[in-house]
């Protein structure tokens, strides 16, 4: 029974990083016509797929997980270093991925319509227009190129049977540090502070939930629940996110805005995602309550 379960989990790791494989070089053409959510879709396959590897080379190595893995946009190239590459090619879609959300919550708020609206998405769009031009030559480059012909070798490549069983064990021994520095940065005083480490945790909980999926198939019992659980604490923290990056975004513009009628809406988005976010914490706890009641080890 225990070797057929190790056989089961490399299949189901194989599986996963094939269907993220398939997802990321599938989005690039799209990302390259500027498809709407295409950077998203191709941004969330690479980070899935630095996971796999990030997790793999930890649990080779014995290492504990890591709470406070820094971003590195232009990590040195390593031969066969696909988590630091990853890493590197998550950094420059994240820039465009991020202005296309702010866009996004900037045209759908009440107050931003007519001439606030088309201010706002000027300036925006003056940030993303060099933001995806550089992303561009990141897909058009060596470094790139290289990056994917590493990808596919790995992929069709079998996934060690032990390497993939350590991948679950690593999983199991995450949760209850996350759900501590979860615990940790929920109760920090300071506001900005505050949305700064639930941020941390949110990146910390990225490996994490991306290691369970790519095991799930092979241990449904174990990590139903946890992953369920653990992908509401994602998806919450994203919004979180997403509201505090849109804010911080635009809260220095109505000191540069034509006129009152802009100043004013560019100030009630501002109070907006401050109050979106503020709702988001607020349900943190019960979130938290509900993930300390689950065992993903058994």
């Amino acid at each position: 029974m225990g070797t057929l379960m190790r056989v089961e989990a490399a299949t189901a790791v194989g599986a996963y990083v094939q269907r993220e494989r398939d997802r990321l070089v599938s989005r690039e053409p799209l990302v390259r016509r500027d498809r709407p959510g295409a950077v998203k879709a191709m941004r969330t396959a690479s980070r899935r797929l630095r996971s796999v590897w990030h997790t793999l080379d930890a649990a080779e190595a014995g290492r504990e997980p890591e709470y406070r893995e820094p971003d590195h946009p232009e990590p040195a190239a390593e031969p066969g270093g696909l988590s630091g590459e990853f890493t590197w090619l998550n950094a420059h879609l994240g820039v465009v991925r991020h202005l296309d959300e702010t866009a996004h919550r900037v045209a759908s708020h009440p107050a931003m319509r007519g001439r606030p609206a088309h201010w706002a998405v000027r300036r925006i769009e003056g940030l993303r227009g060099p933001a995806r031009c550089e992303l561009l030559l990141v897909l058009d480059g060596p470094r790139y190129g290289s990056l994917v012909a590493a990808l596919d070798a790995k992929a069709d490549t079998p996934v060690a049977a032990d390497a993939a069983t350590r991948l679950h064990g690593w999983f199991c021994a995450a949760w209850q540090p996350l759900l501590d520095a979860f615990a940790s940065a929920a109760a920090v005083a300071d506001p900005e502070t505050r949305a700064d480490e639930l941020h941390e945790v949110r990146k910390a909980a990225k490996p994490v939930l991306d290691t369970g999926r790519s095991v799930a198939r092979a241990y449904p019992d174990l990590l139903r629940h946890p992953l369920r659980g653990l992908g509401a604490l994602h998806d919450l923290l994203g919004e979180h996110q997403d509201s505090t990056v849109c804010r911080r975004t635009v809260e220095a513009w109505p000191a540069e805005a034509p006129d009152r009628e802009v100043r004013d809406a560019l100030r009630d988005l501002t109070d907006w995602e401050r109050s979106a976010a503020a709702s988001v914490e607020g349900r943190l706890s019960a979130l938290h309550r509900e993930l300390s009641a689950l065992r993903p080890g058994g």
